[in-house]
């Protein structure tokens, strides 16, 4: 709250559900065809509409909205992504941020994904040193 008025989350600042999912979906029917993740995600995602709508899904429980989100990231340890990987991942995400939000918005989801990002990385690390 600032002075008695409660602030807009992120989640409505960027047009709620309808502005998640027309994030997600740009950003996916790009990303899926970047050479240096494509092949990871034909060999994982098989159901394109189901895992738009559980991406949805997390970024409103990210951006303060209603959620039903109860997955965690363990998945992508599995994966063994690449410094390469987020790369090709966060570039992309940032670019489709700057092309659709404002950008104060385009900037704090941009963090948000870095964040995760760097979340990610630190889980794989030590996923590869425990199997060391």
């Amino acid at each position: 709250m600032i002075g008695g008025v409660a602030e807009e989350t992120l989640y409505t600042r960027i047009g709620g559900e309808a502005g998640l999912s027309r994030l997600v979906k740009w950003f996916y029917a790009k990303v899926r065809y970047e050479p240096e993740v494509a092949g990871i995600f034909k060999a994982h995602v098989h159901n394109w509409p189901d895992h738009i709508r559980l991406i949805v899904d997390f970024w409103s429980l990210m951006t303060g909205g209603a959620s039903t989100y109860g997955g965690g990231m363990g998945k992508h340890i599995f994966l063994h992504l690449k410094p390469e990987h987020y790369a090709v991942w966060l570039a992309v995400w940032d670019r489709n941020c700057l092309d659709l939000l404002p950008y104060q918005e385009a900037m704090e989801m941009i963090q948000l994904a870095h964040n995760i990002g760097d979340d990610l990385r630190r889980m794989g690390n030590r996923a590869t040193a425990a199997e060391r």
